[in-house]
């Protein structure tokens, strides 16, 4: 009964002995638990922006490949059609030969004769040469495409800043509920070991440090990447509607309409001088 008294006194003094430390230790191991839980919800959030600016970004580099495309195809045929086009040096110096034969060309019916030839050389050229106004009309549907191309470009760039934001702000708030992770653990070691009175104060210590540097680097990382991520997402938002009023989908469809209505009168025109009903 004597040693079962001495026991309960023994441990009473060990218990005032360790006093409220492992009180102290145990509620800061449940802050820096509420810490990383914050800091790991943090990161997920910031993953998943990622991710979903990643595939905007990716959308508006699938919108830009095809404009470029388009804006290439065009150029191809802008040089077929000025291949097809008649040399001018070519035509000027031939002209000036047929003035020159038709000077010393003294009989009529030969007079004529050239005439005739040129005109026929006029009317086989003039089915394969394009017309003026075919090719103004070209020329201004690619002016139109190279300003929309050059719009579809910087839209599809807006997102590297975004991106950039994102993924900082995953790292660094991975970094703080990594400290916070640190900190529980050595903690928890003191709390362990809290009859070791100077360790567990040590380990106590460099959990609050540690809790205080990861609050530090979430804080400062939500305050200054919000600001930049404001940033990034307003040069997103101007770029993409730069390209929408570039795109002018709805004039081409009402060119190429009117170009239809065109050709289908000139083929009426062409059977009238071909006397076709």
């Amino acid at each position: 009964m004597h040693d079962l008294h001495e026991h309960i006194e023994h441990a009473g003094h060990e218990g005032h002995a360790t006093g409220r430390l492992p009180q102290f230790i145990g509620i800061t191991i449940a802050i820096l638990g509420v810490i990383m839980a914050l800091c790991s919800a943090q990161v997920g959030a910031a993953r998943t922006e990622l991710i979903a600016t990643m595939v905007e970004e990716s959308a508006a580099k699938s919108r830009f490949t095809a404009v470029s495309n388009k804006y290439r195809n065009l150029q191809a045929q802008l040089q077929q059609l000025h291949a097809a086009m008649p040399d001018l040096a070519f035509r000027k110096k031939k002209n000036e030969e047929l003035k020159a034969l038709d000077a010393e060309t003294q009989s009529p019916d030969t007079k004529k004769s050239i005439k005739a030839a040129e005109l026929n050389a006029d009317k086989i050229l003039d089915t394969v040469t394009p017309t003026e106004k075919d090719v103004m009309r070209f020329l201004a549907l690619i002016d139109r495409t190279r300003e929309e191309n050059e719009a579809a470009k910087h839209w599809s760039e807006s997102y590297r800043d975004a991106v950039k934001v994102h993924e900082n702000t995953a790292d660094r708030f991975e970094l703080a509920m990594l400290a916070a992770e640190i900190g529980i653990v050595i903690a928890s070691v003191g709390l362990l070991l809290a009859k070791q009175r100077m360790f567990a104060r040590g380990a106590w210590g460099t959990g609050i440090l540690l809790g205080v540097l990861s609050l530090s680097v979430a804080v400062g990382t939500k305050v200054t990447n919000d600001r930049a991520l404001h940033g990034a997402e307003e040069k997103i938002h101007e770029s993409e509607h730069h390209f929408t009023g570039m795109n002018k989908d709805e004039e081409d469809v009402k060119e190429d309409k009117k170009l239809e209505e065109d050709i289908h009168e000139e083929f009426k025109e062409m059977k009238k001088l071909r006397g076709e009903s």
